[in-house]
């Protein structure tokens, strides 16, 4: 199902970054300007990630005086973000809620788990949205587990690779469950 509506159309890349603030590190991609000592940037012609070697710098990032070219392990630029939304809307279905909040809220949770499984599938390991079975702080600790049945479903054992996958599938499933009705009848065929 493609993203046409509204919705899912007016949702920007801000969007994933205000919902996610805590859960990745955003690297702005390479605008002209002045950069210094440590800034981050994605450059959109190569597709590379740089740091900026110097204050007050205004060249582009493939000088080699100026910049360094760093591994992007961890670093979530905006083409990412863009290139999970395209992901998303191939599985996202809009019907499925009944409001632009909940479509909205959903529609981020599925990107992100594309976000995720794309980084792990390339080989860049994500510190983000990995599954954790059990955890504890001091005195409290916390621990589940994945029902078989999902792990099992040919649809949804895609979601329970990752924890915002996970939060999707917990989003959807009680909207896929309906009543059913069976009517006796024949055919003349």
């Amino acid at each position: 199902m493609a993203c046409t509506d509204a919705v899912t159309q007016s949702i920007t890349v801000e969007d994933f970054k205000n919902q996610f603030y805590r859960d990745f590190v955003y690297v702005n991609t390479w605008e002209a300007g002045t950069y210094n000592t440590g800034d981050k940037v994605f450059y959109n012609v190569n597709f590379l990630f740089y740091e900026c070697l110097q204050d007050g710098v205004v060249t582009i990032p493939t000088t080699s005086v100026d910049w360094k070219e760093i591994s992007n392990i961890g670093l979530i630029s905006d083409k990412d973000i863009t290139n999970a939304y395209t992901e998303a809307c191939m599985n996202f279905n809009v019907a499925l809620f009944s409001n632009d909040a909940d479509i909205k809220l959903a529609y981020l949770y599925l990107a992100a788990h594309y976000l995720v499984y794309d980084l792990n599938a390339g080989g860049l390991e994500s510190t983000n949205g990995g599954l954790v079975n059990s955890r504890s702080v001091g005195n409290v600790s916390e621990s589940y587990t994945i029902p078989e049945w999902q792990l099992n479903h040919p649809t949804y054992s895609f979601y329970t690779r990752t924890s915002y996958g996970l939060k999707y599938l917990n989003m959807i499933l009680p909207k896929l469950i309906g009543n059913f009705n069976i009517a006796e009848g024949r055919t003349n065929a």
